[in-house]
């Protein structure tokens, strides 16, 4: 049968329109454009909103967005502090709350009972004698346990030296100082050869450097280091931490301190954690300098470092208050004992710096050496020749002898508000420091002097003391004062 023609099989095809297709994107089916119809009903509508949920327009909001609207808004805060709503206690109230809980807190002290304290004694000489200084760790005061053990020490005749960490206006050479009263300790010879002419004599550096040498001999006597709160601000400082550490790795030097701060282990290097100490008898401390390395007596561990603790941790754990060791404390922070805190540290100015927290608003506090110094490396020169000329005449003035007025007949009550009176007096007369100011070509006029002074008071370096006039503290220890401004003076400001 023959195949139809290629003629015929057309005709069969039916009849599309001319007009140019477009290719589908969802198939491979091409319509005629004219021929396109929408599949919808007229009666079709898209579904209405729901009333009650807001719109949601043509952007959507991300849980980014939430969190940057939710950030934006301001916060509500109260103004009915809790500090302002209780009134601070006096110094009547908080002896008279301590009383009523003394008796009941002092049954609650560990480590009280004689047969135990005389085990723990026995056991910490032992360590000591065996080459490792000891540290105490735990909750509690444990002042009453080291000073017993420190007059334990003293009884069977060794030298013993205390020095309270806690005291905010405690300095290392308070704790030299002792040291080289020790008979032979001043005769000795440092490391580098030199002697002491006096106490005090060529330094911190070389003053720690005789002592470590007159305590490595053989025939030395044995010293005890009691320091309560090793952690404080004063053996903080990387001077005084470097020069303990050569102490404490003396033969017959041995250090028992403790610890409150939970930071405390990450004060020191791993390195000065493990040191160990050399022979206490070394065979040849007399003849080569104590740290070389020839002091080794059995030369199998090498060279000592020089510098390091030897720790031994342990844990006294006491539950006592820290009464005394909080009558230190700042008083501008602790505002029920400020007027405790003249009497337990006579270096600063307990009432002058109460009328300084009020004057300025409650807001001021002891300003440390290292705030101080931040301050002054970013003012200009004329504002640190101003902090130079300020700081001694607080100096000047805090240093005056007092005045006698004739009345040797007043009671106790009466001498105690003359010494209040005379603590505020600490603080400058603005008037004065004006004439001052400008007398040494530091500011001309007030404007001057004003914007001189408002970067101190920015950082509370400078506060206002109402004295009835307006009069300027800077709240720092005498020590601390004297030794920013002899700085300032040896740069030339």
């Amino acid at each position: 049968m023959a195949s139809p023609s290629e003629d015929e099989q057309l005709e069969d095809w039916p009849a599309t329109s001319n007009a140019p297709t477009t290719p589908s994107r969802r198939g491979g089916i091409s319509v005629a454009s004219s021929d396109y119809e929408p599949d919808y009903h007229d009666d079709y509508a898209l579904p209405e909103p729901d009333a009650g949920e807001p719109s949601q327009g043509f952007s959507t909001q991300t849980a980014f967005d939430a969190y940057f609207l939710h950030a934006s808004k301001p916060s509500r805060t109260s103004s009915n502090v809790f500090s302002q709503l209780v009134p601070p206690l006096t110094p009547e109230e908080h002896a008279a709350a301590l009383a009523k809980v003394h008796e009941r807190e002092q049954k609650r002290v560990l480590w009280r009972d004689a047969g135990a304290r005389r085990t723990w004694f026995r056991r910490i000489r032992m360590e000591l004698g065996e080459g490792f200084n000891v540290l105490l760790y735990g909750c509690g005061s444990k002042r009453e346990f080291l000073n017993a053990f420190a007059e334990d020490l003293s009884r069977r005749g060794n030298h013993v030296v205390v020095a309270n960490g806690f005291n905010p206006s405690f300095a290392f050479k308070d704790l030299l100082g002792p040291i080289e009263q020790i008979p032979g300790v001043l005769d000795h010879p440092s490391t580098s050869g030199e002697v002491g002419a006096g106490a005090g004599g060529g330094g911190q550096e070389a003053q720690t450097q005789r002592i470590h040498a007159f305590f490595s001999v053989r025939d030395s006597p044995h010293l005890y280091l009691v320091a309560h709160n090793i952690d404080g601000n004063t053996f903080r400082a990387p001077k005084n931490r470097a020069a303990l550490a050569l102490l404490a790795l003396a033969p017959h030097i041995h250090v028992v301190a403790s610890v409150d701060h939970v930071a405390a282990p990450t004060r020191w290097s791993l390195a000065e954690i493990f040191a160990r100490k050399p022979d206490p008898d070394p065979p040849s401390a007399n003849s080569a300098p104590p740290g070389s390395g020839a002091e080794d007596g059995d030369g199998e561990s090498g060279v000592v470092p020089r510098r390091g603790f030897a720790w031994l941790w342990h844990d006294l754990t006491t539950l006592a208050p820290y009464d005394f060791e909080l009558a230190y404390a700042d008083p501008t922070i602790l505002a029920g004992v400020a007027a405790l805190r003249g009497t337990r540290a006579p270096t600063a100015s307990a009432a002058a710096l109460a009328a300084a927290g009020a004057g300025a608003g409650g807001q001021a506090a002891i300003v440390t050496e290292t705030a101080a110094r931040h301050v002054l490396a970013s003012v200009t020169v004329k504002a640190k020749k101003l902090f130079v000329l300020l700081g001694t005449k607080q100096l000047e003035v805090m240093d005056a002898p007092p005045v006698d007025k004739g009345k040797k007949g007043a009671d106790s009550e009466t001498q105690a508000e003359g010494e209040k009176e005379k603590e505020k007096e600490g603080a400058y007369d603005y008037d004065r420091l004006f004439a001052a100011a400008r007398d040494n070509f530091v500011a001309t006029n007030d404007t001057a002097l004003r914007a001189l002074l408002g970067e101190f008071r920015d950082h509370g370096l400078v506060v206002t003391v109402t004295t009835g006039a307006e009069a300027l503290w800077i709240p720092m220890r005498r020590e601390a004062l004297l030794k920013i401004v002899g700085e300032l003076k040896a740069e030339g400001h």
